[in-house]
This record gives structure tokens, C-alpha cells and sequence, in this order.
């Protein structure tokens, strides 16, 4: 029994530095714009798109929306997600541009993209619009 409690408190100790690493992560992805569009007709959409650069061609990433909100509902939380490739490939730099779109009626002010804790202000765009507004 007595090394069953060691074995588990060092497990505990080990895979701590693990879950730290994970929610200090830096994102792959930069220039984050976040927006919402109202159409003539049906919902307002809120955009979020970025550039990111993947470490080879066949990696893919997203972001999908986390399946805790928090207790602030201004704040959309959406989780990068990394998908690797499958066996071998070439180590080759690849710029990406990540798009999401959702219909929400939510009135949403920030955006939170996690684990990399990047928070992005959601901007007013034209109506019916999906480009980014400009910089003002």
C-alpha cells in the first residue's frame, strides 16, 4: 500500500509540470481579428480568423468552441486545436489562414483563445458583410 501512495504522488508531481506547459502554450497562430457581421436576413455571424504558420503542410488547425464557456458570457472560449500529421513528412514551414464562422445572437464582446490565452476584441463589421472591418 505504502508504494502505491508513492507511486501515485509521484505521478502527481511529474505530470504537473505537464498540465502547466499545456495552459501556458503559446499559439502557432498570430494576428487574430475577431468580428460580427448583421445580415439583411437571419442571425449575426462572428468571424474569427488568423495566420498561422505550420511546422509542415500536412498539419491542420482549428478552433472549436470549449466546452466550458466560464462565467463571463461576453467572452466567447475557443480552443486552438493542432492536428499533426499521420507518419512522415517534410519539415517545411507552411503559412495557413484559420477561418471560423458561427450564427449567433449572443452578444459576445472578446473572444478567448485558449490554451494560449490569446484574448482578441470582437469589432462591428458592415452589414452583411464577411470581411474584416479595417483598423480604425
Amino acid at each position: 500500500m505504502r508504494l502505491r501512495r508513492h507511486w501515485f504522488v509521484g505521478a502527481l508531481v511529474l505530470g504537473l509540470p505537464t498540465v502547466i506547459a499545456a495552459q501556458n502554450q503559446a499559439s502557432i497562430c498570430e494576428g487574430w481579428k475577431a468580428w460580427r457581421t448583421h445580415p439583411q436576413s437571419g442571425s449575426p455571424v462572428l468571424y474569427v480568423t488568423a495566420d498561422c504558420q505550420l511546422p509542415t503542410p500536412a498539419h491542420k488547425v482549428e478552433v472549436v468552441p470549449a466546452a466550458s464557456q466560464g462565467t463571463d458570457a461576453s467572452v466567447f472560449v475557443l480552443n486552438e486545436v493542432v492536428h499533426p500529421p499521420e507518419g512522415m513528412v517534410a519539415q517545411v514551414i507552411t503559412p495557413y489562414k484559420l477561418h471560423y464562422r458561427k450564427r449567433t445572437q449572443a452578444r459576445y464582446k472578446e473572444v478567448l483563445i485558449q490554451p494560449s490565452d490569446t484574448h482578441v476584441t470582437i469589432e462591428e463589421g458592415s452589414k452583411g458583410s464577411a470581411e474584416a472591418p479595417t483598423a480604425k
